[in-house]
């Protein structure tokens, strides 16, 4: 089974100069593909050295959505699921 995920410009780059430095060092060709495997490999054999680098995080409960969620507007709706286009964008003429 394949993932696709999403990175931003400046990491993809990163990541590109960092499989041109293995290439040129080690004369190992690997795949992006590869690359990632490993790392998330080599972050799950020490979890909490991993985990050591997202302390600077707020808590979940300071996340602006977080608490919005905690605390919904009530809109008078009952079953929004089946009409939520149709509130928030009104009726289609």
């Amino acid at each position: 089974m394949t993932l696709t995920i999403k990175i931003d410009e400046g990491k993809k780059q990163k990541l590109d100069r960092f499989l041109a430095k293995l290439l040129l060092r080690g004369g190992k060709k690997v795949t992006i593909q590869e690359a990632v495997g490993a790392m998330i490999d080599h972050a799950l054999e020490d979890e909490e050295e991993f985990m050591a680098h997202f302390q600077e995080l707020p808590p979940l409960e300071e996340d602006p959505l977080w608490k919005l969620m905690q605390n919904p507007r009530h809109l008078g709706i009952k079953d929004l699921s089946t009409t939520v286009d149709q509130h928030l964008y009104g009726s289609q003429a």
